[in-house]
């Protein structure tokens, strides 16, 4: 009978089809997948701009956003930073979103702070939001705070620690954004961070908070998390990082 050669050789061939297909599929998705990166490992510097979003975890994001006055109807935007915390909790990594580090900086720049203001709430704009969030950023709480609150933070410090001197010696005037000077801008606000952290963990961390918060919390602003919660994250830390930047005090 001829039935058995052919069931036999229908059976090869279905056989040899599923193994070309299985390989083939392997290779597709494998030359779709990323490669592997050892835990560390760099290949220069990277621009988080243009990075995917992490997904939530017990260690979120925090936005900070720099504005020239809180009181202001329509303050303006001066600087934001990304930050999260590293090593356990001891240390915080920081990186600059505006001015942009990307190659269109300018234009990143212009489109962001044209779509920023506060909504009734004092939330940042939901244009604003979804400009941060079209480059594939992700956040969880947000810290929102202007010159003033950065003043009076400098004058408790110095008033905690006689030998505190900051680095940036351009002052507060030096954080403010402008076109001609973004990235000078961004490199004082990275001095700035830099010049907090070198007195970490603080004296007198509970006073300091409370003091910060009595004397102008209409110039410090907090979203997805409380002032006390906020402060408390920040009682531990020891160093702060900016794996994009080179500071350089001048």
């Amino acid at each position: 009978m001829k039935s058995k050669p052919l069931l036999f050789l229908f059976l090869i061939c279905f056989s040899l089809f599923l193994f070309l297909g299985y390989r083939a599929s392997q290779a597709v998705f494998s030359e779709g997948a990323p490669p592997l990166q050892t835990k560390g490992a760099t290949s220069g510097p990277v621009l988080l701009e243009e990075q995917p979003g992490e997904a939530p975890g017990a260690d979120p994001f925090t936005l900070v956003i720099l504005v020239d006055d809180l009181m202001a109807l329509n303050p303006s935007l001066e600087g934001v930073w990304l930050s999260r915390s590293t090593d356990q909790g001891a240390g915080t990594l920081f990186f600059p979103i505006f001015p942009s580090q990307a190659d269109d900086g300018t234009q990143r720049d212009l489109n962001l702070r044209g779509a920023f203001w506060l909504e009734e709430s004092l939330a940042p704009s939901q244009e604003f939001q979804t400009i941060l969030s079209d480059r594939n950023l992700s956040w969880h709480q947000v810290l929102m705070l202007d010159q003033t609150a950065l003043s009076e933070i400098n004058l408790i410090l110095a008033e905690l620690d006689p030998e505190y001197r900051p680095l940036n010696s351009v002052g507060l005037s030096g954080l403010a954004y402008s076109v001609e000077n973004r990235l000078l801008a961004q490199s004082n606000q990275a001095l700035f961070i830099h010049d907090l952290c070198t007195q970490l963990p603080l004296p007198a961390h509970n006073q300091l908070a409370q003091r910060a918060l009595e004397g102008f919390s209409s110039h410090l602003l907090f979203s997805g998390t409380t002032p006390a919660e906020f402060i408390g994250s920040w009682s531990g830390i020891k160093y702060c990082l900016f794996p994009t930047i080179t500071i350089s005090p001048p």
